[in-house]
Protein backbone atom coordinates (compact mmCIF):
# COMPACT_ATOMS: atom_id res chain seq x y z
CA UNK A 1 0.00 0.00 0.00
CA UNK A 2 1.26 3.48 -0.90
CA UNK A 3 1.42 6.02 2.29
CA UNK A 4 2.18 9.41 2.42
CA UNK A 5 3.37 11.82 4.92
CA UNK A 6 1.08 14.03 7.49
CA UNK A 7 2.22 17.38 6.74
CA UNK A 8 2.59 20.64 9.37
CA UNK A 9 -0.38 22.27 8.60
CA UNK A 10 0.76 25.85 7.26
CA UNK A 11 -1.10 28.38 4.82
CA UNK A 12 1.35 27.37 2.39
CA UNK A 13 0.58 24.16 1.77
CA UNK A 14 -2.83 23.87 2.68
CA UNK A 15 -3.55 26.70 -0.36
CA UNK A 16 -4.78 23.70 -2.96
CA UNK A 17 -6.97 22.98 -0.78
CA UNK A 18 -8.24 26.34 1.00
CA UNK A 19 -7.77 28.38 4.06
CA UNK A 20 -5.83 27.74 7.48
CA UNK A 21 -8.31 28.94 10.21
CA UNK A 22 -5.86 30.29 13.40
CA UNK A 23 -4.77 32.84 15.85
CA UNK A 24 -0.75 32.57 15.41
CA UNK A 25 0.34 35.89 14.34
CA UNK A 26 -3.19 37.11 12.86
CA UNK A 27 -4.12 40.77 13.59
CA UNK A 28 -6.76 41.26 16.28
CA UNK A 29 -9.19 43.41 17.60
CA UNK A 30 -11.07 43.40 21.14
CA UNK A 31 -10.69 44.69 24.57
CA UNK A 32 -7.18 44.49 26.15
CA UNK A 33 -7.38 41.67 28.72
CA UNK A 34 -10.38 40.66 28.43
CA UNK A 35 -10.44 39.57 25.00
CA UNK A 36 -9.40 39.04 21.24
CA UNK A 37 -11.31 39.14 18.57
CA UNK A 38 -10.12 37.37 15.44
CA UNK A 39 -12.45 38.28 12.52
CA UNK A 40 -13.62 36.99 9.27
CA UNK A 41 -11.16 33.74 9.60
CA UNK A 42 -13.00 32.29 6.89
CA UNK A 43 -16.46 32.57 4.97
CA UNK A 44 -19.31 30.31 3.92
CA UNK A 45 -19.26 30.98 -0.25
CA UNK A 46 -22.77 31.40 -1.76
CA UNK A 47 -24.37 30.44 1.47
CA UNK A 48 -27.86 32.08 2.21
CA UNK A 49 -28.14 30.47 5.62
CA UNK A 50 -25.17 28.56 7.20
CA UNK A 51 -25.35 25.36 8.76
CA UNK A 52 -23.40 24.80 12.01
CA UNK A 53 -22.93 21.08 12.96
CA UNK A 54 -21.12 18.15 15.47
CA UNK A 55 -18.98 15.43 13.88
CA UNK A 56 -17.74 13.15 16.12
CA UNK A 57 -14.85 11.04 14.39
CA UNK A 58 -14.05 7.70 14.93
CA UNK A 59 -10.04 6.27 15.74
CA UNK A 60 -9.45 4.19 12.75
CA UNK A 61 -6.90 3.14 10.90
CA UNK A 62 -4.81 5.71 8.82
CA UNK A 63 -5.86 4.72 5.10
CA UNK A 64 -8.06 6.34 3.10
CA UNK A 65 -10.07 5.83 -0.21
CA UNK A 66 -13.13 7.12 -0.01
CA UNK A 67 -13.93 10.95 -0.72
CA UNK A 68 -16.60 13.82 -1.44
CA UNK A 69 -16.52 17.42 -2.45
CA UNK A 70 -19.37 20.10 -2.44
CA UNK A 71 -19.83 22.30 -6.05
CA UNK A 72 -22.05 24.97 -3.92
CA UNK A 73 -20.26 25.86 -0.78
CA UNK A 74 -17.06 25.75 1.33
CA UNK A 75 -16.62 23.61 4.29
CA UNK A 76 -15.00 23.96 8.02
CA UNK A 77 -13.67 21.41 10.29
CA UNK A 78 -12.53 23.06 13.62
CA UNK A 79 -11.64 20.17 16.40
CA UNK A 80 -12.96 21.31 19.38
CA UNK A 81 -11.31 18.89 22.07
CA UNK A 82 -8.24 17.54 20.09
CA UNK A 83 -5.96 17.56 17.00
CA UNK A 84 -7.61 15.55 13.86
CA UNK A 85 -5.43 14.29 10.44
CA UNK A 86 -7.38 15.47 6.97
CA UNK A 87 -6.98 14.13 3.67
CA UNK A 88 -7.61 16.31 0.59
CA UNK A 89 -6.97 16.26 -3.19
CA UNK A 90 -7.18 19.23 -4.91
CA UNK A 91 -10.14 20.32 -7.65
CA UNK A 92 -10.35 18.44 -10.58
CA UNK A 93 -10.38 14.49 -10.62
CA UNK A 94 -9.94 12.69 -7.42
CA UNK A 95 -6.08 11.95 -8.31
CA UNK A 96 -4.81 9.90 -5.53
CA UNK A 97 -1.22 11.28 -7.19
CA UNK A 98 -2.52 14.78 -5.72
CA UNK A 99 -3.34 13.64 -2.19
CA UNK A 100 -2.18 15.65 0.65
CA UNK A 101 -2.44 14.45 4.59
CA UNK A 102 -2.36 17.79 7.22
CA UNK A 103 -2.17 17.53 11.06
CA UNK A 104 -4.99 20.26 12.32
CA UNK A 105 -4.35 20.68 16.21
CA UNK A 106 -7.02 21.92 18.59
CA UNK A 107 -6.97 25.64 18.63
CA UNK A 108 -6.80 25.84 14.65
CA UNK A 109 -9.19 24.80 11.60
CA UNK A 110 -9.38 24.50 7.93
CA UNK A 111 -11.88 25.28 5.55
CA UNK A 112 -11.87 23.27 2.31
CA UNK A 113 -12.63 24.99 -0.48
CA UNK A 114 -15.30 24.88 -3.47
CA UNK A 115 -14.72 21.40 -4.96
CA UNK A 116 -11.71 20.17 -3.26
CA UNK A 117 -12.12 16.14 -2.43
CA UNK A 118 -12.31 15.65 1.61
CA UNK A 119 -13.74 13.37 3.99
CA UNK A 120 -14.29 13.13 7.37
CA UNK A 121 -11.33 13.70 9.58
CA UNK A 122 -9.06 10.86 11.72
CA UNK A 123 -8.52 11.49 15.35
CA UNK A 124 -5.08 11.27 16.63
CA UNK A 125 -5.25 9.44 19.91
CA UNK A 126 -9.47 8.85 20.78
CA UNK A 127 -12.83 9.56 18.86
CA UNK A 128 -13.23 13.51 18.93
CA UNK A 129 -15.65 15.91 17.57
CA UNK A 130 -15.52 18.63 15.11
CA UNK A 131 -17.21 21.77 14.57
CA UNK A 132 -18.69 21.58 10.55
CA UNK A 133 -19.88 24.70 8.72
CA UNK A 134 -21.19 25.13 5.47
CA UNK A 135 -24.34 25.86 3.58
CA UNK A 136 -27.60 24.61 5.10
CA UNK A 137 -28.76 21.52 2.83
CA UNK A 138 -25.37 20.80 1.37
CA UNK A 139 -25.69 17.12 2.71
CA UNK A 140 -28.59 16.79 0.43
CA UNK A 141 -27.98 18.74 -2.74
CA UNK A 142 -24.68 19.20 -2.92
CA UNK A 143 -22.37 16.15 -2.08
CA UNK A 144 -20.60 14.44 -4.58
CA UNK A 145 -18.62 10.90 -4.11
CA UNK A 146 -15.52 9.42 -5.68
CA UNK A 147 -13.35 6.01 -4.22
CA UNK A 148 -9.77 6.14 -5.32
CA UNK A 149 -8.83 2.80 -7.02
CA UNK A 150 -7.17 1.48 -3.56
CA UNK A 151 -6.12 2.52 -0.50
CA UNK A 152 -3.55 4.93 0.22
CA UNK A 153 -2.06 5.09 3.87
CA UNK A 154 -0.31 8.00 5.66
CA UNK A 155 1.62 8.57 8.51
CA UNK A 156 3.20 10.97 11.19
Amino acid sequence: MKKIKVQYLTQEAFAPFGQVIGTEGRPYGGEEGVYRWYADQAGVDDAKTVSVNLLTVIRRPFTCRRFEAHHRTTETILPLNGGVIVTGIPRGEADPDQLAAFYVPEGMGVCWAQGVWHYAPYPMHRDETCAVIFRRGTGRDDAVFAQLPEEIGFEL
